[in-house]
């Protein structure tokens, strides 16, 4: 069974769905707070908003953050496997 459809599915379908439950769980922590947010907005609570800096470090922690997982877990499959 070597390079066979069968040695690569399991992998395919595990990326698929974790992609899959990360969406999901994105807009499902998203809808919590937006409701949170629309609840206090009719409570009259102020909001205030965040800050350039604040904004600026979490769009570059992110994509950083979202590679190194995705290195550990090439090299962890790579460690694994071999």
């Amino acid at each position: 069974m070597n390079g066979s459809w069968a040695n690569v599915f399991p992998y395919l379908a595990g990326a698929f769905k974790l992609i899959i439950l990360g969406i999901g769980a994105y807009f499902a922590i998203k809808w919590h707070f937006d409701e949170e947010k629309r609840v206090r907005k009719a409570e009259g609570v102020v909001f205030d908003n965040p800050s350039f800096m604040k904004k600026l470090a979490m769009m570059l922690a992110i994509p950083v953050l979202l590679i190194l997982l995705v290195l550990l877990v090439i090299y962890a499959t790579n460690w694994y496997l071999y």
